[in-house]
């Protein structure tokens, strides 16, 4: 009876749900952070939906499975815009967003009172390591140390420290592609002494970026500057929004979402600034580290790049934006604290910008090449993927540093398919790389 009573209040409850996100599946992420009815969760062990949205491709299906396995039963599986995996075949596809928010309520509500089973385990039960019988004393180990015992690795001590030089245990393990502090698709091999990134080594770059249309269409032909730098400013709030999620400053960013979602150029930033600064962002995230040289800059371009003093805009091109007063907003330092004040510095030019623009009805004078919210998109060119980049930034870093430091940069190359213009259609030609 008991348990009858606990399965029904747990129903009642919001949907924890863990969002294993593939190509292009951070925008559906958005849409759901401001749904009451669902909880996003940091790890697939808090959830009792996992959530598939987006195409995920086959070589990553093997990380897809273990992630799986790992929703604690019983639990459901809900796949937006993806094809289930093999042994799924009877779990749910959805692929209009405004039916999403009700499926994952009703398999949660399912799941919990009894009407309907456990998504099966992929996996075999057995351990990743084989260890009964083996070593000294049959349980993995050997001597004083190393081996399996009870199929887990030990730690050894196999670098000096790179911070004091004390000889500390190492713990070489993977990340991703599924981690939520990663950008969605990347996946590292990551060597940690005591806190500290003694290696990285990015085994897979994150999956490119979907940008608004309107930057595709100003490769074509003039556009409205009023909606380019809204779009603009939207972008970077989502960024923003990430960054708040990943601290655990939930309320403001669901605060950061909503205002990127109603953005206007009449729009101001400055009560933002002022939340950012009393919830404790500036301290929990802003940093003075993991600094990018010059040229590392100017590999990422962008943002990224006018953080670090590099004053490339390709708008200073443009004649129009010159009319409307446009110089390069720049910090120095190249930081992490100095990567997330451009992005605010940008997001109150971008608006503005879209102000003036907007009232005397301004358009682009240059075709071929756009400044996108990512770096520059010269003839031919889209920026590309720069995530080698952490290999030589991180190590050195504290794991709460590393972590900051990936969520101030933008790494990810820009995808030939812009996103959707709304989310109310699924898109039917996906790249073929990406296709089940």
């Amino acid at each position: 009876m008991a348990v009858s009573w606990l399965r029904r209040l747990a129903a009642r409850a919001p949907v924890p749900v863990f969002p294993a996100l593939g190509v292009h599946g951070d925008a559906m992420l958005r849409e759901l952070a401001l749904d009451p009815g669902v909880e996003l969760v940091g790890s697939p062990r808090h959830a009792s939906v996992l959530l598939v949205a987006g195409g995920v491709p086959p070589d990553q299906h093997a990380a897809l499975r273990r992630v799986h396995d790992q929703v604690p039963r019983p639990f459901a599986t809900l796949w937006w815009r993806s094809e289930p995996l093999d042994g799924l075949e009877n779990a749910t596809r959805i692929d209009a967003p405004s039916a999403l928010s009700d499926a994952l309520i009703a398999a949660h509500r399912d799941v919990m009172l009894g009407r309907r089973g456990s998504s099966p385990r992929l996996l075999p039960d057995e351990p990743p390591n084989p260890w009964e019988g083996l070593g000294d004393d049959g349980h993995g180990g050997e001597g004083m140390m190393g081996g399996v015992p009870y199929g887990r690795p030990m730690a050894m001590n196999m670098h000096d420290d790179l911070r004091d030089g004390l000889t500390l245990d190492s713990l070489t393990f993977r990340l991703g592609p599924f981690f939520p502090a990663l950008p969605p698709g990347m996946q590292a091999e990551v060597t940690l002494q005591g806190d500290l990134v003694q290696t990285w080594a990015v085994q897979h770059a994150p999956y490119p970026l979907g940008l608004d249309a309107v930057f595709f269409d100003a490769r074509q032909q003039p556009v409205s500057i009023a909606e380019l730098e809204l779009a603009r400013a939207r972008y970077h709030l989502y960024r923003l929004f990430h960054g708040l999620w990943l601290a655990g400053l939930e309320s403001v960013g669901l605060h950061v979402l909503r205002l990127a979602r109603s953005l206007t150029p009449d729009s101001r930033v400055d009560g933002l600034r002022r939340r950012l600064a009393r919830c404790g962002f500036f301290d929990l995230t802003m940093t003075a580290s993991a600094a990018l040289d010059d040229e590392q800059a100017r590999q990422i371009g962008g943002p990224a790049a006018r953080a670090a003093g590099l004053a490339d805009d390709l708008r200073s091109e443009d004649a129009n934006y010159r009319r409307l007063g446009f110089t390069p907003v720049c910090q120095q330092e190249g930081n992490t604290r100095a990567r997330w004040w451009q992005a605010l510095a940008e997001i109150d030019q971008s608006l503005a910008l879209a102000r003036q623009a907007a009232a005397r009805d301004v358009q682009t004078s240059e075709v071929g090449s756009v400044e996108t919210p990512r770096g520059p998109w010269r003839e031919g060119q889209r920026p590309q993927d720069a995530s080698h980049l952490l290999d030589e930034l991180l190590p050195g870093l504290e794991w709460g540093e590393a972590l900051a430091a990936i969520a101030s940069l933008d790494l990810a190359a820009v995808s030939e398919w812009p996103l959707d213009a709304s989310v109310a259609e699924p898109r039917t030609t996906p790249p073929e790389e990406y296709r089940a």
